[in-house]
């Protein structure tokens, strides 16, 4: 017999939904007390101190490095000005070297852009990862003291009725550990 595994997206649909079956099934009772609530963690990471603050620093720093990226395209592109005004005094052999000079050149710029934009992009991964961690630390921490059963992340459902919706509380929770 095969066995199927369902997406994360799909056994949370389910037990949710087994959740809501439980309660309204003929000859079934419900138990009392069963609280659920929506948290949209993005909604935390974009509006808690914190969050603001590393989008801050790392706007800063993707512009820093765009800066420096600017100057040396600056600089290419007065070589290449250079290059085309000299080219018509130059044999052909010192028109070919410069010519492959400049095509290392450009390369080498392409080359410290796109690793640079993909350091940035890891290490945009890697601080959204660690206050995502806090995030839900503070989730599971303000879900025991407030008595819920179950905490869905906001994502993975087509609906929740507003009153369920416990983002706000979550972030002043996580803004007041922060001082």
């Amino acid at each position: 017999m095969k066995v199927r595994s369902l997406s994360p997206w799909k056994a949370a649909a389910a037990a949710v939904w087994l959740l809501l079956l439980g309660g309204l099934a003929p000859g079934c009772a419900a138990q009392p007390g069963i609280r659920i609530g929506v948290v949209d963690i993005q909604q935390v990471l974009n509006q808690s101190q914190k969050g603001v603050a590393m989008k801050q620093k790392l706007d800063q720093e993707r512009a820093a490095r765009q800066r420096e990226l600017d100057a040396r395209q600056q600089e290419l592109m007065k070589l290449q000005a250079e290059f085309e005004k000299q080219a018509p005094l130059l044999s052909e052999q010192a028109k070919r070297e410069r010519s492959e000079a400049l095509q290392r050149k450009v390369r080498d710029v392409r080359r410290i852009a796109e690793d640079a934009n993909r350091d940035f992009d890891k290490r945009v991964r890697e601080a959204e990862m660690d206050i995502t961690r806090e995030i839900f630390g503070i989730v599971q921490e303000y879900g025991k003291d407030q008595g819920f059963s179950v905490i869905q992340e906001r994502s993975t459902l087509v609906y929740t009725a507003p009153a369920v919706d416990i983002t706000a509380e979550v972030v002043k929770r996580y803004d007041a550990k922060q001082k």
